[in-house]
């Protein structure tokens, strides 16, 4: 199908706030409810699709087994989050992870990280302007998120975990991990790839993806019945060849760093597995090592019946909270506005939209 851009601009429009009350909503709605009927008859097709090229398989009912593994600690959810605060020295940030089981074990980790202090150094003026341009930022925001998930993965591996199963929230090979976003002499592969391989090597570590990026991956799990679960015939590491350009551009790779991600992608990303799975209305994305993928299929069912409606692992969402409680953004983000106040800086470092704020 050949869409052009002028099409796209051209689907509707109204010149008057008038019409647009008088016809506007009565559209949405006419449109919306003519796409949910379509994508109904694409369900019914997709479910056939997959009963003749897949296997769907289905929970089981008793899941004793399972829910002991939760119960008894021995399965770990794992979270972080971010805050982020520019000024006028740079980024400033405060990384905060979680890891913790239903016997309240927990480990609670954070760390500040400062853009400043990678300029302070700079004596030529040209030279210090030079380094605040967004090409040469040291601490840029893909840098910062394979920071945070580098973090996250950490915490799995840790002695008091290490043994046990681990859920994840996000993919469990994030694509910022390998994209090798700061510059070469920072070496960044060499921690992404070492801790990933880690978590490979132990074998259970698994994760549930709240936000897929894969809208086909969403309408495969809408046509699946609440408990069942389907394998993809793609694993990670296809994902990461097929669906991104991150090998493609080999000049832009110092050939050390092309043959660590190309032989991580090719030896070791392949054994994680992509599956769906539904427990109640909304389907997952999951990412499992082939060992234990029905395992895991398993254990995010059990956990997610603890919050049936909502059909989401509680673990998953208890890290989540703990992280929201330790390390909120709006504490952070305080601490730095009133330093900035203290210092008599307030007005001239806060954005127009945060004095705006009401």
């Amino acid at each position: 199908m050949s869409i052009t851009f002028r099409e796209i601009l051209n689907q509707k429009s109204w010149n008057s706030f008038e019409d647009y009350i008088a016809e506007g909503i009565n559209q949405y709605s006419s449109e919306l409810s003519k796409d949910i009927s379509e994508g109904r008859k694409h369900k019914e097709e997709i479910r056939k699709f997959l009963e003749r090229n897949f296997e769907i398989k289905r929970v089981a009912d008793d899941l004793e087994e399972e829910k002991n593994l939760l119960t008894s600690g021995e399965v770990v959810g794992i979270d972080g989050t971010i805050a982020t605060h520019k000024t006028i020295t740079g980024i400033m940030a405060q990384i905060g992870v979680v890891a913790v089981n239903y016997l309240n074990e927990k480990i609670q980790h954070s760390y500040f990280i400062s853009e400043a202090k990678y300029k302070q150094d700079i004596k030529d003026v040209t030279d210090y302007l030079y380094s605040h341009e967004s090409i040469n930022k040291v601490v840029s925001a893909p840098v910062l998120r394979a920071a945070l998930q580098v973090r996250e993965r950490e915490l799995g591996l840790d002695d008091k975990f290490k043994d046990k199963y681990k859920i994840y929230h996000g993919p469990l090979i994030p694509f910022e991990m390998l994209a090798n976003p700061g510059k070469a002499e920072m070496k960044i592969l060499d921690v992404t790839v070492e801790i990933l391989e880690k978590i490979i090597a132990n074998r259970k570590c698994f994760s549930i993806v709240s936000r897929s990026q894969n809208d086909a991956y969403i309408r495969i799990g809408l046509s699946l019945n609440p408990g069942e679960y389907v394998q993809l015939k793609k694993s990670v590491g296809l994902e990461i060849l097929e669906g991104r350009t991150l090998l493609k551009d080999k000049d832009r790779w110092r050939e050390e760093d092309f043959l660590k991600v190309n032989n991580f992608i090719n030896q070791r990303a392949m054994k994680i597995k992509v599956g769906v799975i539904k427990i109640s209305q909304r389907p997952y994305v999951f990412h499992a090592h082939e060992e234990i993928f029905d395992l895991a299929a398993r254990i995010i069912f059990r956990d997610a019946m603890f919050q049936k409606e909502k059909g989401f692992p509680l673990l998953v969402d208890y890290a989540d909270n703990l992280c929201s409680t330790y390390f909120k953004a709006s504490d952070f983000n305080k601490i730095i506005e009133y330093q900035l106040a203290k210092e008599g800086e307030f007005l001239s470092e806060m954005s127009e939209e945060t004095l705006r704020q009401k």
